[in-house]
């Protein structure tokens, strides 16, 4: 017994003592916590962190283009349709391809059409066999004008009408006469009450559709829908349940207590850092609240928010008249005066960038160098990467897919 107790204790001593020969056990090595993103056709390659929210755009296209898809490692992506998608890094390198679709572009009709007590100017487009069509509605303060001109409204246009939709815009009552008829502060669509006889714009929309019925330029089999932005998507849902719609997306809008009593499916988009004052982080927990409790009284409901997005160099060139140099430019202006953090998103708001250039203008000579215009849509897509209040083109598939099959 002693022996042996003697022979353990010698071991345990030798197996603990340190050597310069001792053989160290091989572990595997250690896993990266990096991995590459490939974009071809787009912008976001780089290597990022397992976990990592990583963003990917498109390549800009023109007006005879739409966006078609992303091939490659596509079951990773929030929206393998979508021009801009994002997903959570994996444990791999991964890869992505962009591709684009060419179109017919599409040129509006306008004509100033007769409404309940004045003309009203209508834009329209019903392409050759037409299965249905949408009524695009502006927000507060906008015009038909404005809507039609808009860059993110155009991208989503162009998308409807290659997929088979016709289109009609046209504007609230308070608009086209200037008059703020319910004396809200504001010039808008009368939401409320749902009534084409009482209420000057549900007259309008129903007179504006019985004209182009009359002319045979569509006609009552083809389904109805109605896309709205803000004020517009508040009166989306009222106006697609009072004359019995098809469906309907209300984007950056909560849509009240339309949500009590529609019947008619509505989609929900919006924007999860809304600065707009009626709507802001409340309004957009009121439109998910909302959006359920339709579905909970049997009917289609979906809901989805855009997350906010880092900038890119390039992404001021999107709509063709700024030149990827010129974007590059304003995006390296941007960066090196502090508005972007190490990720390049924006930091704050757009007003914060507008008020610094407006107490001094030449301290942005590439900003400077820029038309209003211009300066405008550099704002206008930094307020849609910080997923401020405004119309936005990415979820345009799941828009479309909604308006033709709902919640199948």
């Amino acid at each position: 017994m002693r022996e042996l107790l003697a022979a353990l204790i010698f071991i345990s001593i030798i197996s603990c003592s340190k050597s310069s020969d001792t053989i160290n056990p091989i572990y595997p090595p250690p896993t990266s916590d990096s991995f590459t993103v490939t974009v071809n056709n787009g912008y976001g390659a780089g290597k990022y962190k397992i976990g990592d929210t990583v963003h990917i755009f498109s390549i800009a296209y023109n007006n005879s283009q739409v966006f078609d898809k992303w091939s490659g490692d596509i079951t990773y992506l929030d929206g393998p349709g979508e021009w801009h998608t994002w997903f959570i890094m994996p444990n791999k390198n991964v890869s992505f391809t962009g591709s684009l679709k060419a179109i017919t572009p599409v040129t509006l009709q306008l004509e100033q059409i007769r409404g309940r007590d004045r003309m009203k100017p209508v834009y329209y487009y019903f392409p050759a066999g037409h299965k249905g069509f949408v009524y695009l509605l502006h927000g507060t303060s906008g015009t038909a004008q404005n809507l039609v001109n808009s860059f993110e409204f155009l991208q989503l246009y162009k998308e409807l009408v290659n997929d088979g939709f016709g289109i009609i815009v046209t504007e609230s009552e308070e608009t086209t006469t200037g008059v703020d008829a319910n004396a809200d502060g504001k010039l808008r669509w009368l939401v409320t009450p749902a009534d084409s006889v009482n209420n000057i714009d549900y007259a309008n929309i129903k007179i504006i559709t019985d004209t182009f019925y009359n002319r045979g330029l569509t006609d009552r089999s083809k389904q109805r829908y109605c896309i709205g932005m803000s004020n517009g998507g508040n009166f989306a849902a009222y106006l697609s349940d009072y004359f019995k719609y098809k469906a309907a997306v209300s984007y950056c809008a909560p849509a009240g207590i339309a949500s009590l009593t529609t019947v008619t499916p509505l989609q929900f988009c919006m924007a999860r850092f809304d600065n707009n004052e009626n709507v802001g982080p409340t309004g957009n927990a009121a439109a998910l609240s909302n959006s359920q409790l339709i579905s909970s009284r049997g009917f289609c409901s979906k809901y989805f928010i855009k997350e906010r997005a880092p900038l890119y160099a390039e992404r001021f060139a999107r709509r063709g008249d700024i030149t990827v140099a010129q974007s590059t430019a304003v995006f390296n202006e941007l960066k090196s005066k502090g508005f972007l953090d190490s990720k390049n998103y924006f930091i704050g708001f757009s007003d914060v960038l507008l008020t610094a250039y407006q107490a001094n203008p030449t301290s942005f000579p590439e900003l400077n160098s820029l038309t209003i215009l211009q300066r405008l849509f550099v704002n206008e897509q930094i307020d849609i990467s910080v997923s401020d209040h405004h119309i936005y083109s990415d979820y345009n598939k799941a828009t479309i897919k909604f308006l033709n099959t709902q919640c199948l």
